[in-house]
């Protein structure tokens, strides 16, 4: 027997391999679009995946159970309760699938969702009870899943049935059995997810305060307590994998494009996304363009902005970053992609073309200026509510960037010179780029962000 775990940085993913090492064959759980690695991974031991199991309808990933599909042959299995379009083979609480001599038995764990199904591992060889579970988004290391992506009139009644998941199902299972999460730390499926890759029941039942609510009402007010605004695609890809993603083959994968091309695919409606690192994007960009430097938040923010409707155009450090930063937007469906510009920035100041820009200031010029009586500077803060109630700068406005991202006025004026600032520099380069384009032109962002001004021992007040 063997269990690995492929993980995804970005979306802080993990899809597993189960696999019966004498039969040469493999389950994967929640494969990624992207399946190359899945792929790779079988190649290199000479196995075959004989099973796809998904364990929900996912909202913040596009599934490559699909394509996982079309390359091995091997059947997809998700739950009944799904009612997914694409072709599967539906599992009821309950069901066996075999992989080799494993056996891999659904769970009925709603509560994240309404169909969630995790599946418990029984290794004939070691007795007949579970050694595992893979339990999907319903339980983390040290949470749950988040019971409000469907909407407040689902939240209710899916955080009751995540009580009854946790207090009459997992808990009801032998402490050492080893817990294998959808997700670590990163997700925004849940409030706040462990970093560890794995943990057992028993470990859950000891830290998680899930686990410690001995009442229905106290588990569903604890669990829906400051519950972060989930990002704005997730409701966009519960329809994109409900209904089976389009194929990555069938996909038109953009092209290197020039300025005049830029400026004209700008003009009818595309969205340029300048991916360099903040500096860069500070120090000249093309106007109107909204920042999501390439890297761990790339997905997050793009998925923030969610530009589903509209064509994308990429501005890279190099062009050699064209196919990563491709990958990464395909992971979270945005596959109207028309292109990179050739050459990044430096065509574009070839061509004479306009250029923008965002003057970057350290947390030392900030705190010189503040320390002006007259410095007419505003600061806001676009960290999470979480960060702000840990510690902000006196006089401060907050507004979540991620809120800016969906449309969100800022608690300033025009008029007024704000500087932008985060906990390192890239969110609030994010909202100032938003805040540009909306005709907010007095505009600073603060370098490394309150990161830097906390090492710099700089007053904070505290919430």
């Amino acid at each position: 027997m063997l269990v690995d775990r492929i993980f995804t940085p970005g979306l802080a993913q993990v899809a597993y391999f189960v696999a019966d090492e004498d039969a040469g064959e493999a389950a994967i759980i929640d494969p990624r679009r992207d399946t190359e690695v899945y792929q790779a991974w079988c190649d290199e031991r000479g196995w075959r995946v004989t099973a796809i199991l998904e364990t929900h309808v996912h909202a913040d990933f596009v599934s490559g159970a699909l394509e996982m599909a079309r390359v091995t042959g091997a059947p997809l299995y998700a739950s009944r309760l799904g009612n997914q379009d694409l072709p599967h083979t539906p599992v009821d609480d309950g069901d066996d699938i075999t992989i080799g001599s494993l056996i891999l038995r659904a769970l009925w764990s709603p509560g994240h969702t309404p169909e969630h199904l995790s599946y418990l591992l029984i290794d004939p060889e070691r007795g007949r009870d579970p050694v595992a579970l893979f339990s999907g988004d319903a339980l983390f290391v040290g949470e749950v899943g988040r019971p409000d992506l469907l909407g407040e009139d689902e939240t209710q009644r899916l955080a009751s049935q995540l009580y009854d998941t946790i207090a009459n199902r997992f808990a009801r299972l032998d402490d050492t059995v080893v817990v294998y999460p959808g997700h670590t730390a990163g997700s925004a499926c849940g409030k706040k997810i462990g970093d560890a890759p794995h943990s057992t029941i028993g470990e859950e039942k000891r830290s998680n305060y899930a686990f410690q609510s001995t009442h229905e009402h106290e588990f569903v007010t604890t669990v829906l307590q400051d519950m972060p605004t989930p990002p704005t695609y997730y409701p966009v890809l519960k329809r994109v994998n409900k209904a089976g993603a389009q194929l990555l083959i069938e996909l038109d994968h953009g092209h290197a494009l020039t300025a005049l091309d830029v400026t004209n695919l700008q003009e009818t409606g595309a969205l340029i996304v300048d991916t360099r690192t903040p500096d860069a994007f500070g120090n000249g960009h093309i106007p109107g363009a909204v920042f999501a430097g390439l890297g761990p938040n790339f997905t997050t923010w793009m998925g923030w902005l969610a530009p589903y409707d509209r064509d994308l155009v990429l501005i890279l450090d190099a062009d050699e970053e064209y196919t990563d930063a491709l990958t990464e937007l395909h992971r979270i469906g945005l596959d109207r992609v028309a292109g990179y510009l050739a050459g990044g920035m430096g065509a574009w100041r070839a061509a004479g073309k306009d250029i923008a820009c965002l003057p970057q200031r350290t947390v030392h010029d900030l705190a010189r200026r503040l320390a002006s009586p007259d410095h007419g500077l505003l600061v806001l803060d676009v960290r999470s509510d979480d960060e702000w109630n840990e510690g902000y700068i006196a006089g401060a406005r907050h507004r979540f960037a991620g809120e800016i991202a969906q449309g969100a006025a800022p608690p300033v004026d025009r008029e007024t010179p704000v500087a932008v600032i985060c906990g390192s520099g890239y969110r609030s380069s994010v909202a100032a780029s938003l805040l540009q384009q909306r005709g907010y032109d007095r505009l600073i962002n603060i370098t490394g962000g309150m990161g830097a001004w906390n090492e710099a021992n700089l007053p904070t007040i505290d919430s």
